[in-house]
């Protein structure tokens, strides 16, 4: 089975708001983008929602991903993965390289879309086990916010059942730790506008691994689309003077 097919099978998100998404969507497919540093979870959210092993999951700090790659989650929604950055800085450059390249390319689907461009909405993850945000910090201020509109990058933090090293968490957060990942989210979203000055949604937290809010991290997604075609890659927005 191919993850083009996942949809006809193990995945209940593939299906989740489709009627609705059918409904709105004006062109097909909706492209996101997923990006972070080594070890945030690109491969395991990935799996996840698509409903079985089709990323290949790096072990430690050695990334499994080096090229990007498209799944298509149902014929309406296809997520790319981006090999991780921050293990060292030779291969951050290509890696960032190949980002920049991918959110500047045009949209080459049958529909009329000269213009356009293929990637619609950018989801970062953060390691939510870690305080270390450094990279996600290179990630958004180094080409990310140069690349795309703000309003199309979302912040997601993964690992949630490590956010206080494992404590307070059975099969989901106890008060103590819900109390901590909203202290955390609002915390992030803070020094994210401080850093980059640009204002972002509040970052939702999850777990791949345990399969926690991710009916919630779709309906983060599907509520943030813009319905309309991307139309700048960078350089001087039309609205400049």
């Amino acid at each position: 089975m191919t993850a083009d097919e996942s949809y006809f099978a193990n995945s209940p998100y593939a299906k989740y708001r489709l009627d609705e998404i059918k409904r709105k969507i004006r062109y097909v497919p909706m492209d996101i983008m997923l990006i972070g540093a080594t070890g945030a979870g690109k491969s395991s959210t990935l799996n996840a929602l698509l409903g079985g092993e089709f990323a290949k999951i790096g072990h430690g700090v050695d990334p499994e991903t080096k090229e990007i790659k498209d799944y298509m989650l149902n014929e309406y929604i296809r997520l790319w993965d981006t090999p991780g950055l921050g293990d060292n800085p030779v291969d951050d450059a290509v890696y960032v390289q190949k980002s920049i390249k991918l959110l500047k390319r045009r949209y080459s689907g049958g529909n009329d879309l000269s213009g356009g461009y293929l990637i619609d909405m950018a989801v970062v993850l953060v390691d939510g086990s870690s305080k270390d945000i450094g990279t996600v910090y290179t990630i958004l201020n180094g080409f990310l916010f140069d690349s795309i509109e703000a309003s199309r990058v979302l912040v997601v933090v993964n690992q949630a059942d490590m956010a206080m090293k494992g404590r307070h968490w059975n099969n989901e957060p106890d008060d103590v730790l819900n109390k901590f990942l909203e202290e955390q989210a609002l915390s992030l979203q803070k020094r994210i506008h401080e850093t980059t000055g640009h204002r972002i949604k509040k970052p939702l937290f999850y777990s791949a691994k345990n399969s926690f809010n991710l009916y919630s991290l779709m309906d983060y997604i599907v509520d943030s689309f813009k319905w309309e075609q991307r139309n700048w890659a960078g350089g001087k927005k039309k609205s400049d003077p």
